[in-house]
């Protein structure tokens, strides 16, 4: 079976390489951009045949796909960061929306029996009630930030595919994913990486940090691998899933975990330049729908996340 990852170097689609090769019987391929940092994919060179190209660019992904002629293509290609997307609208509706419209041309094209997942995110939803917590995928589509409105476009594009040409499209809403290999970018991989820094002595023992009190659902990228494929294979084409832990943890808290397993003693200091324009106070997804799909369930919990990202960040900053 050939299978195609676009945006193989993320730390998404790193991790479903390295579980997809503990299978039997796959024929693995990833598409990348030429300019993408090569580092979190140095392992699997030789393993996967790699593809250059830009999602952006309709003759390069249908290329790619007419070349493969796939039958399961896990679309993880994107914009993923919230706080880019308020500087660059403009080019994150371009990645995500004429991106992932490109994609499903092509597979209508070249390869209509095709499996194809779509990533969508909880910051679909937007502001959501407390009282409206955990998640499910009923709940109404209000996003509050550039990213979240291109992936509900990008996420209607594919049903609106199932729909109208019948490819088998399955879409998950996944919940915050973190791991190693993902950059500093998102809330976790700052604190220990500054931790890192402070523990090298390369930064003065201060946390800088933003919201304390926002509360978010993570689940490990690993974790996050096992379900995408288990979804593909046992999915309901046209249907959405909520892809998540079940659990909202306090960023303050993740902040004291980081804390507790440093090795010097540190000040945290909220940063203003870190504070969002709007920023959602609770997003925890309901993952039952998922689970009774699949039998997925998440295996690592927030104090081995944390462990692992410290170690991570401790090897690159010596």
């Amino acid at each position: 079976m050939r299978v195609l990852i676009t945006g193989i170097t993320g730390p998404v689609g790193s991790f479903l390489a390295d579980y997809l090769l503990t299978l039997d019987g796959l024929e693995l391929f990833g598409f990348k951009r030429w300019r993408s940092d090569p580092r979190p994919i140095e392992h699997l060179y030789g393993r996967v045949t790699m593809l250059e190209g830009d999602i952006e660019d309709p003759f390069s992904i249908g290329q790619a796909i007419e070349q493969v002629r796939p039958e399961r293509i896990f679309h993880l290609a994107a914009q993923s960061y919230p706080s880019e997307s308020w500087a660059a609208p403009i080019a994150t509706m371009r990645v995500n929306v004429e991106g992932t419209l490109n994609l499903l041309e092509a597979v209508r094209r070249h390869c209509p029996q095709a499996r194809v997942h779509i990533a969508g995110t909880s910051a679909e939803y937007g502001w959501v009630e407390p009282a409206d917590v955990p998640i499910r995928e009923t709940h109404p589509l209000r996003p509050l930030s550039p990213y979240g409105v291109s992936k509900v476009a990008a996420e209607l594009s594919g049903l609106q595919y199932h729909a109208s040409y019948g490819l088998h499209v399955v879409v998950t809403r996944s919940f915050n994913h973190v791991g190693p290999r993902q950059g500093d970018r998102c809330s976790i991989q700052t604190f220990c990486r500054q931790m890192a820094l402070i523990e090298a002595g390369r930064q003065e023992p201060v946390l800088h940090v933003g919201n304390l009190e926002a509360r978010r659902d993570f689940t490990h990228t690993a974790d996050v691998a096992r379900a995408l494929w288990l979804l593909l294979e046992h999915g309901t084409p046209g249907e959405v899933y909520n892809l998540c832990s079940g659990e909202a943890t306090r960023i303050g808290d993740i902040v004291e975990l980081v804390r507790q397993q440093g090795r010097v003693p540190v000040e945290v200091r909220v940063d203003p330049a870190r504070l969002r324009p709007a920023d959602e106070p609770i997003l925890a997804g309901d993952n039952s729908k998922l689970r009774q799909a699949t039998g997925w369930e998440p295996r690592i919990g927030m104090a081995q996340i944390v462990a692992e990202l410290l170690d991570y960040w401790r090897a690159r900053v010596v």
